[in-house]
């Protein structure tokens, strides 16, 4: 499904809400804002945006995370949760005015549950490029016994 959000009576923004490139809902503010002439000192949020991927002994999971360093990044793991929170951080020259700011400046969070335990004691964290990748090893799964009674 796709349409256009019309401004007195002219097409300004197309809609798709359902293709790969859906659009946010901070991007709807500011095609609002643009649209109707206002500017907006409200920073726009930052996303902690992630890919989950499954293999028959881990779970993979990549976070973008770009221009943070580090040091700024948070990793808490247990059993079946993870948690990662990402402080970006922007350097404000002096004496210079910003006419265009876009860039997220603050903390954000993600958290999500994953459908196995895992083993928080071999889980790794690797940040590259702007990517900070887990690698978090499935716990073996405990197989039922049959007890014998004596």
């Amino acid at each position: 499904m796709t349409g256009f959000i019309r401004f007195n009576g002219a097409p300004a923004i197309r809609w798709a809400p359902f293709s790969a490139n859906a659009r946010t809902h901070a991007d709807f503010e500011r095609a609002f804002a643009e649209a109707y002439g206002e500017k907006s000192d409200k920073k726009t949020t930052a996303e902690l945006r992630a890919d989950v991927l499954e293999n028959a002994t881990a779970y993979i999971v990549q976070f973008d995370v770009p221009g943070v360093a580090k040091e700024d990044i948070t990793v808490d793991v247990d059993e079946k949760s993870v948690r990662v929170e990402a402080t970006f951080k922007r350097e404000a020259v002096e004496g210079d005015a910003a006419v265009l700011s876009e860039r997220a400046d603050g903390s954000v969070s993600r958290a999500f549950r994953l459908s196995q335990a895992v083993d928080a004691e071999l889980a790794t964290a690797r940040h590259e490029h702007g990517v900070l990748t887990l690698t978090l090893p499935k716990k073996n799964v405990a197989v039922q016994k049959r007890l014998q009674i004596n």
